[in-house]
């Protein structure tokens, strides 16, 4: 499922609105990857979403 195991991003709900405004329903999916991330020295594969990975490698420059 596109979830982001790290934050608990799910897909949100809205409307596409055409141009004689009429809304349909519509499904906003986050960007999720699969990636392996180093958590307490063990090595785990995880789906999280861009924006956390955009944190975590901030993160990691830091340090």
């Amino acid at each position: 499922m596109a979830m982001c195991e790290l934050c608990g991003k799910k897909p949100m709900f809205g409307h596409n609105v055409s141009h004689s405004n009429k809304k349909t329903n519509r499904k906003f999916k986050p960007n999720v990857q699969r990636v392996t991330i180093v958590l307490n020295g063990v090595p785990k594969r995880m789906r999280i979403c861009t924006r956390c990975l955009r944190t975590l490698y901030k993160e990691a420059r830091k340090s």
